[in-house]
């Protein structure tokens, strides 16, 4: 999705994947541990679209949890943001023109 929304070189590009993806791991507590838990409290909606977050979370549902339940809703979140994000890949490049057709 970014290399189709963002119109820059290939470093850029990687420079901004790289920044939002530690960004997010950040939020998400993979870098301090209460971190998650501050972030849960004040803006907990962001928890919940971050994908990094719905990943870690998704292993402690699975490590401290007896039902599986909490664990599909964040297989089910990320497989929603994977299709939005496609989606808006597809869209952004249905609009492009080229030159060579």
């Amino acid at each position: 999705m970014v290399g189709t929304v963002f119109k820059s070189n290939e470093n850029m590009k990687t420079g901004i994947v790289i920044a939002v993806t530690m960004f997010g791991c950040f939020l998400s507590g993979m870098m301090g541990v209460t971190m998650k838990y501050v972030v849960d409290k004040n803006v907990p909606i962001l928890n919940k679209i971050n994908p990094a977050s719905m990943i870690t979370d998704g292993f402690y549902a699975l490590y401290h949890y007896t039902t599986l339940s909490r664990y599909w809703f964040n297989i089910a979140s990320l497989l929603i943001f994977a299709f939005v994000m496609m989606a808006i890949s597809y869209l952004v490049l249905r609009r492009q023109k080229y030159d060579s057709i």
